[in-house]
Order: structure tokens, then C-alpha cells, then sequence
């Protein structure tokens, strides 16, 4: 079978499907995934072709799968696995791919940066992966180096709900729905039924981002270490094109996007002592510096509870002076904690 361009999609589209563990691809999803990749190389290059002449059918795959398992073609181990009466494709090697190849010394040293950024997660729960793929990996590419770490990061190894981060980035890599059992704090347990799009971490806890069958206009905020149970449901997957992840997030502190109002200017005055600490590590990417002599600091941001708990970790280092909504929270806030310190005494 010729190499052609036209073969050459069609064989990069099924190299990724039989790679895939997380989906099983039956022989017509493997059509579907082929004439996918065919028309968006045929759209991107705006060609006149149409769609008729370069949409393939089952034949065809077959055929590609025998070329792709020979001695001419990549040797690949494409094996069949039976469901009932039908059978799905993938490489019974789950570390092959036709597009392996030998990597140049700057290629090497590129993935020698990407392996220390790796062993960030080394020893993570949810991660256990890392630690056997990096030495494998390092063998294989003889590029094994001292295992005596020189960065530490913070973590906490008692969180819970770590372990559904590795399975839930799957599923929004390869686009599927999810079923989700949530406890909430004070309607008990929750079923949504969740179309996954971002995983966001804060404070060292981790949340999910995604829209559900029951709300497709709006996000939902689901901390990880709230979920129960996940599992994939068989129906068509939503593709994010209403949210820029980047941009979402620019206005709060922390996870928590109301969904009305607008970003406030809170205005903050900081001890002498503290204030250099402010500049140096800004509480918010908005923060401007409002007057240095007096150590007034400004942001822009939505008024939250990650925010009152961010500016209250400051203790009595800091001084709300506007908005006056939130000045009053923070008298509020000392009044209580004075009544309490007074019971104690």
C-alpha cells in the first residue's frame, strides 16, 4: 500500500486510537476517527476536494491495519479484543507508536528539563506512575542521571481526593462524560452528570471544571476531594468553545467566579514591616501600588471568601480601607474574634 499523503492521515489518526487506553475504538469508530483527521486536513488547507472523494469506508481500514502490522509497514502489535460479538483495536504494547524515532541531543536535553518538571509529581497519590515511567524512561534513552533531589515543593501527602487527578485529566484529554457522586457539606450526597474541561489547583486542594446535563449555560466547581465515585457515560462529549481558562481566573482569588457583579477595587494598608514582603510577592496579579510611604496596595478583583481568608491570613498586618462592604465583614470579623479571646480569659 502506497505512503501516500492520503495514507499517511489516515495512519497518524489510527496510531492514536490503538494508543488510546482510556476509549475502546470498534471498527467503525475507527472509520469515523480516519475521515475526522481527512477533513480537517482537507478544511485547513481550504482545498476544493469534496468530501465524497476522500471519505474512506470499513475496507479500507482493514486494509491499513494489515499494512500497518507488516514487515513493510511499522511491525505494529495491533490486537483485537472481543466485547460480546464485536471486537475493538488497540496496541497490545501500550509504549508503542509509529511515530517513534531516535531523538537529537538537544531533543534529549529538551526532555531532560521535561523529567525534573515530572519529578515534581514523584510520590504524589495518583502518581505512582511517575516514579516507573521516569527510570524506564531514563534507561531507555541512557540518559540517567543522579537521583539525589536539589528542588523541593510543597505538598501534602494527606490530601484527599489526589487520586482521581491522574483518571480525571484523562478524561478530559480524551473527551468523555462523567458521571460524578459529590458530598456536599450540607445536602449529603449528589449525583452530576459532568462534562469535564479544567483542573485547577489552590491552596494545595485541586478542583474540576465543566458543565453539566443539567446546567450546559454555566461552570460547575467541584473540589476533588468532595468526589466519591466517577464514571464515563456513553453519550456525546460537549467540546469547550464558551471558556478561555486563562481569562476566567484573572479576576478572583482563588477557584470562585460569581456569576454576577462586578470586580471591586479592595484597597489595603499594610504594616511597615509586612509591606515590602507585599510588593515583593503580590496577593493578585491586579495589585498596584497606590501610595508607597504609607504602604497602600490595591487590587481588582471579585470580593470572595478566598479572598477574605487571604486577607485575613495577613492578621493584624493589614487594614481594609475600602470597599466599605468589606471593611464591615472585617470589623465584623475582629468583633467575634475579641468576644471569643475575651470568653477564654
Amino acid at each position: 500500500m502506497a505512503t501516500n499523503k492520503h495514507a499517511m492521515i489516515r495512519y497518524q489518526a489510527l496510531d492514536s486510537c490503538f494508543g488510546n487506553r482510556y476509549r475502546k475504538f470498534f471498527i467503525e469508530d475507527l472509520v469515523s476517527a480516519c475521515n475526522d483527521a481527512l477533513e480537517e486536513f482537507y478544511i485547513s488547507k481550504q482545498n476544493p476536494i469534496t468530501k465524497e472523494s476522500y471519505q474512506v469506508k470499513k475496507r479500507t481500514i482493514f486494509e491499513d491495519i494489515k499494512y500497518m502490522q507488516s514487515d513493510s509497514g511499522y511491525k505494529a502489535p495491533i490486537a483485537r479484543y472481543y466485547e460480546g460479538h464485536r471486537c475493538y483495536y488497540r496496541y497490545s504494547d501500550e509504549n508503542f507508536s509509529i511515530n517513534k524515532r531516535d531523538f537529537s541531543e538537544a531533543e534529549l536535553d529538551k526532555l531532560d528539563e521535561a523529567l525534573v518538571m515530572l519529578n515534581r509529581l514523584n510520590g504524589e497519590a495518583g502518581f505512582d506512575w511517575v516514579s516507573e515511567f521516569i527510570a524506564n524512561f531514563e534507561d531507555k534513552l541512557g540518559r540517567s542521571k543522579s537521583a539525589t533531589s536539589v528542588i523541593g515543593y510543597e505538598k501534602n501527602p494527606y490530601l484527599t481526593g489526589i487520586e482521581n487527578l491522574s483518571p480525571l485529566y484523562n478524561h478530559i484529554v480524551h473527551q468523555q462524560v462523567l458521571n460524578i457522586s459529590y458530598r456536599h457539606f450540607t445536602r449529603g450526597e449528589m449525583n452530576y452528570t459532568v462534562h469535564p474541561y479544567y483542573l485547577k489547583q489552590y491552596n494545595n486542594r485541586w478542583f474540576l471544571f465543566g458543565i453539566t446535563e443539567q446546567d450546559k449555560q454555566n461552570l460547575i466547581n467541584l473540589p476533588l476531594d468532595r468526589i466519591s465515585s466517577i464514571e464515563v457515560v456513553d453519550i456525546p462529549y460537549i467540546p469547550n468553545t464558551k471558556f478561555n481558562f486563562e481569562e476566567y481566573f484573572e479576576d478572583v482569588v482563588g477557584v470562585s467566579v460569581p456569576r454576577e457583579g462586578e470586580p471591586e477595587q479592595v484597597v489595603l494598608k499594610f504594616d511597615k514591616k509586612q509591606y515590602p514582603y507585599i510588593v515583593t510577592k503580590p496577593l493578585h496579579p491586579s495589585q498596584a501600588i497606590l501610595d508607597d510611604d504609607n504602604c497602600i496596595v490595591q487590587l481588582t478583583v471579585f470580593l470572595t471568601r478566598e479572598l477574605e481568608s487571604l486577607i485575613f491570613s495577613q492578621g493584624d498586618q493589614v487594614e481594609v480601607l475600602a470597599p466599605a462592604s468589606l471593611r464591615d465583614k472585617f470589623r465584623e470579623k475582629t468583633k467575634n474574634l475579641i468576644e471569643k479571646y475575651n470568653c477564654a480569659e
